[in-house]
C-alpha cells in the first residue's frame, strides 16, 4: 500500500528548498563567490553568512521588503564583515554585493520557474501550505515570485514568533489548513528542521536531499518516508 494514500495537505519549507530545489543558501551564496571571483577562504566566508543571518534576525525585516532587497541587505552585511575582519579587500561592497546578488536572484528565478509546475500539479490534488524561518516578509516574497495563488497559508517564523525546529510551528500550520498529522506530508531540506519536527508529529516526511553546509548523511537511515533529489520527483511520488 502506497504511503502517500491518505495525504490532503502538503506544507513546503521555503529556504532551500522551493527558492533553490535542495541547496542550501549557505552553498548557494559560496557558489556565486566563486562564480564573481571572489578572493576570500570559505572558512572566512562562513563566519561572514553566520555574521549576516544572525544580525537580519535581530534587526528585523520591513515586511514589504523583496527577496532581493533582502538578499542585497544580506550580502552587504556579509562583505562589510569581511572587509572589517580583513579577510577581503572590496573596492565597492555595494557594487560587489550587486553582483553576487544578480547571480543568486537568476538562479532562483531559474528554479521557481521549474517549482512551479510542481505545485501547480499538486494544487490539484492537496492543500498546500508554506512553512518557513524568515524574516517577517514571506508574502512578500511569496507574490515577488507569483506564487500567491498557490499556498492556502503562509507561516512565516518572525510574524507566528515560532521558528524551526519547534513543532509547534508546523502543528499551527496544520491547524490552519484544517488537517491531521496522518493527513499531512511536509517537504523540506534540513533534516532537523523539517524531517525531525515531521515524525515527531507523526507526519509523513519527504526529504530533499541536495547541497548541504553541514554533513546530514548522518540522517539518512533515519525517519523519512522517502529522499528525493529534485522536487520535480514529486510528481511521481504524489
Amino acid at each position: 500500500m502506497n504511503k502517500m494514500n491518505n495525504i490532503k495537505g502538503i506544507l513546503f519549507d521555503f529556504g532551500g528548498t522551493i527558492d533553490t530545489n535542495g541547496i542550501h543558501w549557505s552553498e548557494m551564496i559560496w557558489m556565486a563567490y566563486e562564480a564573481n571571483k571572489i578572493a576570500v577562504k570559505k572558512a572566512a566566508y562562513e563566519k561572514a553568512y553566520v555574521y549576516a543571518e544572525r544580525s537580519l534576525n535581530t534587526r528585523g525585516i520591513n515586511e514589504k521588503t523583496t527577496f532581493y532587497e533582502m538578499l542585497n541587505q544580506k550580502l552587504i552585511l556579509q562583505l562589510k564583515f569581511l572587509q572589517n575582519e580583513k579577510y577581503l579587500e572590496c573596492e565597492s561592497v555595494e557594487l560587489t554585493a550587486k553582483q553576487l546578488v544578480d547571480t543568486c536572484y537568476g538562479k532562483v528565478q531559474q528554479n521557481i520557474m521549474q517549482q512551479k509546475d510542481v505545485l501547480i500539479y499538486l494544487k490539484t490534488k492537496y492543500k498546500l501550505g508554506l512553512v518557513s524561518n524568515f524574516y517577517g516578509n514571506m508574502k512578500t516574497v511569496v507574490n515577488e515570485f507569483d506564487l500567491g495563488n498557490t499556498f492556502t497559508e503562509i507561516i512565516d517564523s518572525q510574524v507566528i514568533g515560532i521558528r524551526k525546529p519547534d513543532p509547534l510551528i508546523w502543528e499551527a500550520s496544520m491547524k490552519l489548513l484544517g488537517l491531521t498529522s496522518g493527513e499531512t506530508l511536509i517537504v523540506g531540506d534540513s533534516y532537523i528542521n523539517d524531517i525531525a519536527p515531521a515524525k515527531y508529529l507523526d507526519c509523513k516526511a519527504i526529504w530533499l536531499k541536495g547541497k548541504s553546509w553541514h554533513d546530514q548523511n548522518q540522517f539518512e537511515h533515519f525517519s523519512a518516508d522517502k529522499i528525493i533529489y529534485n522536487l520535480n520527483e514529486l510528481k511521481i511520488i504524489l
